[in-house]
């Protein structure tokens, strides 16, 4: 009889036991005990979820968080459970319209900026460059004059000098390129038997000049600075091919 009374006690306490675990899983703690999601938390990971940006966000009284989300221009307003984190409503709330009336941005003409340098730099303006990136716009500019060489940031919409850096150059003691050195340079960039090749200097630059020409008559002159080696510019004389076209059709 003990032994019967024992076994139906060991049965009792199994489904006690059971009836507890079960009551756990299915309700778990109370939502007045759980941990409530910090602000942070809930900007994250509304902003994960929906990839945008959270603009606003308050905690109510009822333990939900109210945010407004940035999307694309659009305003969402957004109800989360600050406890279990679940999304409890997803409203468009306003599409943001572009500002009327906005003044058009203009910037200053090549020219202008120029100007604007020359009278703060006196020399030659040997590079020049517009730059544009997504906070401004600006032009790059480099002066040379005699063993000094500046280089300037200036505001391609104000027009305003930004920086301004000057060093000294040495490559006016350099060795010139020589007469040779300078025809090699001519017949890389254009095939054919140099004719002629003189030395000119026009402000602070001193350059070759090199007459090149080609196995179909054709004549180029190529420009070569006479320190770096560079090749400045290639003009082409079509004269002859012209003149030869005229026979033809003669």
């Amino acid at each position: 009889m003990k032994k019967k009374t024992g076994f139906w006690m060991i049965i009792g306490f199994l489904i006690f036991a059971f009836l507890i675990y079960f009551s756990w899983q299915m309700f778990g703690p109370t939502e007045a005990s759980a941990e409530i999601l910090s602000k942070q938390a809930a900007q994250k990971l509304v902003q994960d979820r929906y990839q945008g940006t959270v603009i606003q966000i308050k905690l109510t009284d009822d333990q939900q968080y109210h945010i407004d989300l940035e999307k694309k221009d659009t305003i969402y307003q957004i109800e989360l459970n600050a406890i279990s984190g679940k999304v409890l409503s997803f409203i468009k709330k306003e599409t943001k319209s572009p500002p009327l009336n906005q003044p058009e941005v203009t910037f200053k003409s090549e020219d202008e900026i120029k100007k604007i340098i020359l009278a703060k730099v006196k020399g030659t303006i040997t590079s020049f460059e517009k730059i544009t990136s997504e906070d401004e716009t600006i032009y790059k500019a480099v002066v040379k004059k005699g063993n000094n060489q500046t280089t300037l940031i200036v505001d391609a919409h104000t027009g305003e000098i930004l920086s301004s850096t000057t060093t000294q150059n040495n490559t006016s003691s350099s060795k010139r390129l020589t007469e040779e050195e300078a025809r090699d340079i001519a017949k890389k960039q254009v095939n054919g038997i140099v004719e002629h090749i003189w030395l000119e200097t026009k402000g602070e630059q001193t350059y070759y000049l090199v007459e090149v020409e080609t196995q179909d008559d054709r004549e180029a002159i190529v420009q070569i600075h006479s320190i770096t080696g560079n090749v400045m510019s290639v003009s082409w004389d079509d004269r002859s091919s012209d003149d030869d076209k005229k026979e033809d059709d003669d």
